[in-house]
């Protein structure tokens, strides 16, 4: 994102608010899609787990970091993907109902699926706001890692991040060195003209209705502002189902996670020292990070990013949105990034 993200003009935002608004309530439930991403089923075991952390390498393991594992049953792991979650998700962005799951369908073909409650977020601590930021989230990840692989030995392991999740996973890999591949979705280091919506789509969760009754929200959380979950979705591919549940189950972001977000988008700051095979996918309809016209520009150019990596790719999600993982055809991004997933990494 530039700059300047945080200066769109608000009537603009407003103005896109309402067409986005008009478009998904008229559309999303009647035009034909994709089908329905698959709830999962009995060939998957979910179950959550809770893990210790510090919230730096050196310091006390006084953090909880909550997660929620989906594991094949019947059939040996290829893998693991850690799941990270971008700014204003949890876990449920990778299984958010029964009609779209990323994390239940990666455990479907093969993978434990770790769907990660960011600090912050869920089930997870909520340390104060101005602890929050790209080095504590990568510091926790990885002691994640660790974790769970003395849990299920000699198996590879991949960061699968959305958006801040992204940016998160790129600086894990960047630092710590402990996984086999990166995923990054809903993510370039290119700006598209709605990047300048991210300032005016936030305001302080302790002055939005969704938590009201959260009465420990710490100061300086920030969640996205009513009624605008829809600008994440490519309205004539939405389920109105879903982006209605997406706004329910609403969570939180600081301005410090946002600002190293912003930083690795304009700087590549830890994806120069990224040593393993990446794949970025982005939604063909994600106005945060390309206009139309500059599209293939910005995606020809993403794994130059990635100098140090063997083996850089894009994919660009045809239908969507932002929130690949909660389109109609959510299921096809999934399936293309466990394929590639395959491919890079094996047991």
């Amino acid at each position: 994102m530039s700059n300047n993200h945080f200066g769109l003009p608000v009537r603009r935002m407003a103005a896109l608010a309402v067409v986005g608004a008009s478009i998904v309530t008229a559309l999303a439930v009647t035009l034909p899609g994709t089908a329905d991403a698959s709830s999962g089923g009995p060939d998957v075991v979910r179950h959550t787990i809770s893990h210790k952390v510090a919230l730096t390498d050196d310091g006390p393991a006084d953090q909880t970091l909550s997660a929620v594992v989906y594991e094949p049953k019947d059939q040996r792991a290829r893998g693991i993907q850690v799941m990270i979650p971008g700014a204003t998700y949890d876990h449920r962005y990778y299984d958010l109902n029964s009609r779209v799951s990323q994390a239940r369908e990666a455990a479907e073909d093969g993978w434990i699926a770790v769907a990660v409650d960011r600090l912050g977020t869920g089930r997870s601590s909520q340390p104060a706001a101005d602890k929050l930021n790209g080095a504590t989230h990568a510091a926790t990840i990885h002691q994640l890692v660790t974790k769970l692989r003395t849990i299920y030995k000699d198996l590879p392991v991949a960061l699968v991040g959305h958006s801040l999740g992204s940016t998160i996973a790129i600086e894990e890999a960047a630092h710590y060195k402990d996984v086999d591949a990166v995923v990054t979705t809903g993510f370039l280091h290119h700006s598209g003209a709605a990047g300048g919506l991210l300032g005016t789509l936030l305001h302080p969760a302790a002055e939005d209705p969704e938590f009201t009754d959260r009465s420990t929200v710490p100061a300086g959380y920030l969640t996205t502002r009513d009624g605008l979950r829809h600008l994440f979705y490519w309205p004539f591919n939405a389920d109105l189902r879903t982006v209605e549940a997406d706004a329910a189950a609403k969570q939180t972001t600081t301005a410090s996670e946002v600002t190293g977000f912003v930083t690795e988008q304009n700087d590549d700051t830890f994806a120069k020292e990224v040593t393993v095979p990446v794949l970025a996918a982005v939604g063909e309809h994600d106005l945060f990070f390309f206009d139309p016209a500059d599209r293939p520009k910005a995606v020809a150019e993403e794994p130059h990013a990635y100098p140090a990596s063997p083996e850089a790719d894009t994919k660009v999600v045809p239908d969507a949105g932002h929130d690949l993982a909660l389109q109609r055809n959510a299921d096809t991004t999934t399936a293309f990034i466990d394929t590639w997933l395959s491919r890079k990494i094996r047991p």
